[in-house]
């Protein structure tokens, strides 16, 4: 059994052993979930939203409209204009 104190901003160091064994590191995201009376921590994999491509396609769109002046807010306006493009 490990034991661990809870820390200021109630932050929980993770050891070593674990960490290796989940083949975790820093900046990894976890899941933290209460299962019955157990605070359970899963590690998850987060798929980027956009592909490097699309990326790349939103860059250009901005450089250009940047010097147009044409704005967009972040949302549904903003997905349907780059889907039209």
């Amino acid at each position: 059994m490990l034991l661990r104190r809870i820390k200021a901003k109630n932050q929980l160091t993770i050891p070593n052993e674990l960490m290796k064994k989940l083949d975790l590191t820093q900046n990894d995201i976890v899941e933290v979930s209460l299962e019955d009376d157990y605070i359970k921590v899963t590690p998850v994999q987060v798929e980027p939203r956009y592909t490097p491509e699309e990326l790349k396609a939103i860059d250009d769109i901005v450089e250009k409209e940047k010097k147009a002046g044409k704005r967009l807010k972040a949302g549904k306006k903003f997905e349907e204009y780059i889907r039209k493009i």
